[in-house]
This record gives structure tokens, sequence and C-alpha cells, in this order.
């Protein structure tokens, strides 16, 4: 799976959500792969763990990127992840691509 119109850009104000669904007893282990994440003011991806009304963890134009390989495992069978590009400028450099197991 890849970021939005991967590799380039995604225009502003788009969101995109991706739910990685398992098998029932299993959890979702999910390694991001960051190619540049270089975000506007605005933009960010963030990853959730079934419903949970907190991330699991976000990357923004306020936080440090992630290391360049990292995995995220879900407590249950669903991990969701969200793309946000909500600024008023344009994204720049926002490649990334996700690979994902059951666990």
């Amino acid at each position: 799976m890849y970021s939005p119109n991967y590799p380039v850009s995604i225009p502003a104000q788009q969101t995109c959500e991706y739910i990685l669904e398992v098998n029932e007893g299993s959890r979702v282990k999910a390694s991001v792969i960051v190619h540049t994440f270089n975000c506007q003011q605005g933009t960010s991806l963030a990853l959730y763990d079934g419903n949970d009304a907190q991330p699991i963890i976000t990357f923004s134009s306020n936080t440090p990127p992630p290391p360049p390989t990292q995995a995220y495992t879900a407590k249950s069978k669903i991990l969701t992840i969200i793309f946000s590009a909500n600024g008023s400028y344009e994204p720049v450099g926002t490649e990334w691509e996700a690979e994902f197991t059951g666990k």
C-alpha cells in the first residue's frame, strides 16, 4: 500500500483512510517505509489500533519523521492508517508505503 498519488504529492484538503483487517485471533503488524516525509503544515500520517480514538503514533510537520522502516503491531485484528493533507499548502515529499501481515 502506498501514500495517495505515490510517488508524487497529493493536493491539499485530502484525506485517505486505509483499514487493514486480518483473521480473527490474529493481530495486524504494519511496517511503514518512509521514502521522504517532508510535510507541510496540516499534513499527517496516523496509525490507529482498531476503533481507538487515540492513535498509536502520528507523524506530522510538528514531529520528526519515523525511522526508514518501523513496524507497529495493533492489539486487535484491525489497524487503521489515516493520511491527511488538510493544510492550506500543497504537501511536498510525502512518499511512504506500508506492508502488513497478520501475526
